[in-house]
Formats: C-alpha cells, structure tokens, sequence
C-alpha cells in the first residue's frame, strides 16, 4: 500500500506561470503542481479553461458553483488560479510581474499566441534571464501550419494513429479516450525537467517548442519505421498481431452489471496451444491439419477467432481468466471502470482517491501520479475556482497593495 509523502516534495520552491488550458496543458502541469511545484493558473473572464464547462458533472441534487466537471478535476488538481485581462497594457503588466517571479511559464496556445501579448520568449528572457518558457501548439512555434488549432480527436486523426485503429476492410474506429491529450504531457513534462537540470547547471533558461502533432506521431514508432524502409501504410489488424494467433479479444458470458464482457487472449508457441486445446476441448481447434503450428493458426485465423469465440462465450470472464492463467495462458478480463474501481481494492487504494469541492457537498474521485517515491505518493489538493487565488497572488507575491487591488478590480482587469 502507497501512502501520501512525508517530506518536502521533490519541486518544492518551482513556481510555473501556468496558461495551459483544455486537457493537454494542465495534464502536464498537474504533474508539476502535485509533486509541490506552485502552479498558478492564468485565466480571464474572455479565456475562461473551456474544460471547466465540459464534460461529466455531479448532480444537481448536491452540485453548487464550486462544483466543477469531472475533466477539469482530473487535470488541475493541487493548482492555484488567477483572473486577469490579458487584452489590456494593465494585464500584461501584471503577467510580466509574475513571470519575473516565476521559473517557468506554459501555454498550449497557436504558435503566434503568446508573442501578439508581448509575451514570446524573447521579449520574456530579457524580464529573467533564467525563465524556462515552454509552449506546447498542436503545429508547433515554426512552419505554414503554425497558427493551426485541434482537439485531442482531430491530433489523434492527424497523428495517423485513428488510421491505424479498426477492423479490416472497415472505416478507422478512432479511440475512445483523447489518447494525444496524455502523451503529449508527459513529453513535455520530461522537457521541462531537463531545462531545470540544465538552468541548475549553468544559470541558463530554455525555450521549449513541443509540436502536440509530432508528440502523437512519434507514437507510431515500428509503423513509421516499416513506411520508410519499406513503403508499407499499416492495415487495420483488429485485435489481431502480425505474428501469433489466436491474438485478440473474444466475447464472455454477461455478467450482473454489464453484458459487454471480453477477454483478451494470446498464445505464442505450440505447446501453450497443446495445452489450450485440452482444456477446450473442441474438435475444430483439436485438428492438427488447421491448426497445429503457429503457421497453420495465422492461415485459418478468421475460423479460429470463430470457435476460440464459441466457446469464451459460454463462460464469465473472470472464472475464464483465473482457468487460463493456472495454465500457463496469457489471458485476462477487457476490464471496464467498474473493475478497475471497484474490483480491485490494491489498485483502488494505491492509484485513486477521493477529493471533495470547496463547499464540502461532492466527492469526486481522481488518479495520484502513477510514481511513488520510496513508496510515498504525493498528496494532492482540490482543483481551484475561478480566480479563487486572486487576492493571495495579486498582493502576497506580487506585491500590489490592496488600494492597487481594488483599482485594478475596478478597471476589469481582475474580475
């Protein structure tokens, strides 16, 4: 069992001047603000995170205006937030005040964004010189496509790998989770590290241009390999592997709560395939002459998946699964949330946990981060309202006295 840290967080003392916004951005800087780094989000009443307002949200029974969708939750955890008008010379005079107090600034916005605010790294790096700017477009910084904007769906297409996904002979299936939206963090995230080590190193900061496109590319690794040597666009395989069958995901029985049940299958070699077939025991998969060798099952495979199917389908998923496994048969359960949650109480212990609004009336459950250190997990705070630390930045960090505070509040430029 993992418990929460018990001494300072490794990026303590880190603070990030956060313009992320939507899921690709605050899932990478989330990273930084669990394990202890100040990450203090900058919106405005014209920019408000479109993800505050999308996605799955309490019900109306206990929600309140602290109540936020369950997306937004899970990509700002253990962050602060400010409200400013970026779109007056006041605003962005008050961002440079942060920056020059921060170590890094992020955004997620097109390429030519940040430098129409005056806020490029160029302008920024003569504020402080050590400043770690990374920006993250869909296009990057450089190039014709540079000012281009997407969603997670439209990267996932871009990227190739919705064309890769499916059945063949039928049109791409796509994912169902955003999968861009959390592999590029985590590239980013490691960026940002490197330049910290380096600035430690050498007083230097960094300009980090991270292109969400060829984050999502790069992920095609063996495909993109096999295209340039050997001019192959990949096939829609299904479930199926290039070379062993039976390789795939086969129906089960229904179960109480979902009759969507599956389990996943592959075998190898031939005497994990003897051993399969005497427990089946079926006459069609027990013919030497279709399927005795590896060769033979890659040939019939379509007849194959059919019987393997037969008779996964008569049996509950689990039971299935424990039964293969004793014998030496790689299987497992197509697990649902509700297994993943609620099933296995060492993965729900270790991984999620509860964390409840500002108003104390709703529980929503999150991931921790995935490392632990020394078996420590970091513990992580709420999600932050709107401009909820206005005040506690404006005039603790940046100094702005609380007449300065109230004018800047009856200009519009706070709100």
């Amino acid at each position: 069992m993992s418990t929460q840290l018990d001494k300072p967080k490794p990026l303590e003392g880190i603070r990030i001047c956060d313009f992320f916004w939507l899921i690709a951005g605050p899932a990478c800087s989330r990273v930084f603000a669990d394990w202890g780094a100040e990450v203090i989000k900058v919106e405005s009443a014209n920019r408000v995170d479109e993800i505050r307002q999308t996605g799955s949200w309490p019900p109306d029974s206990v929600r309140s205006d602290d109540s936020h969708n369950g997306v937004f939750n899970d990509c700002n955890t253990s962050k602060k937030a400010i409200q400013v008008d970026l779109n007056t010379e006041r605003g962005i005079e008050v961002i440079k005040r942060l920056i020059a107090k921060s170590d890094i600034v992020t955004n997620n916005f097109t390429g030519e964004r940040m430098d129409r605010w005056g806020l490029g790294y160029d302008d920024l790096k003569k504020l402080n010189p050590g400043l770690i700017m990374l920006t993250m477009p869909v296009m990057g910084t450089t190039g014709p496509q540079r000012n281009f904007g997407a969603i997670g769906n439209n990267v996932i297409a871009l990227g190739g790998i919705n064309y890769t996904m499916g059945f063949p002979g039928t049109p791409p299936t796509g994912m169902g989770p955003l999968y861009s939206d959390f592999a590029a963090p985590y590239f980013a995230a490691s960026a940002i590290l490197a330049a910290l080590y380096h600035r430690d190193q050498t007083g230097e900061g960094q300009f980090i241009d991270l292109a969400q496109f060829q984050a999502t590319a790069s992920l095609l690794g063996p495909a993109l390999l096999d295209y340039s040597a050997n001019k192959v666009v990949p096939d829609r395989p299904g479930n199926t592997h290039p070379d062993f069958a039976p390789h795939g995901v086969y129906p089960c029985a229904p179960a109480a709560h979902n009759s969507d049940r599956w389990l996943a299958l592959t075998i190898e070699d031939d005497a994990t395939w003897e051993r399969f077939v005497k427990l089946v025991d079926d006459s069609t998969l027990a013919d030497k002459s279709k399927f005795g060798t590896n060769k033979l099952r890659k040939t019939n495979e379509t007849l194959l998946n059919d019987t393997i199917a037969r008779y996964t389908v008569a049996h509950d998923a689990w039971s299935l699964t424990e039964l293969l496994q004793d014998e030496g048969i790689t299987a497992g359960v197509a697990q649902d949330l509700s297994d993943v949650l609620d099933r296995d109480p060492g993965m729900r212990i270790q991984h999620f946990e509860d964390l409840t609004d500002r108003a104390g009336r709703v529980t929503y459950t999150t991931h921790r981060q995935p490392v632990r250190i020394n078996g420590q997990t970091a513990p992580m705070g709420r999600p932050p309202l709107f401009g909820e630390h206005n005040y506690e930045v404006y005039t603790d960090l940046l100094g702005y006295s609380d007449t300065e505070y109230a004018e800047l509040v009856a200009a519009g430029i706070v709100s």
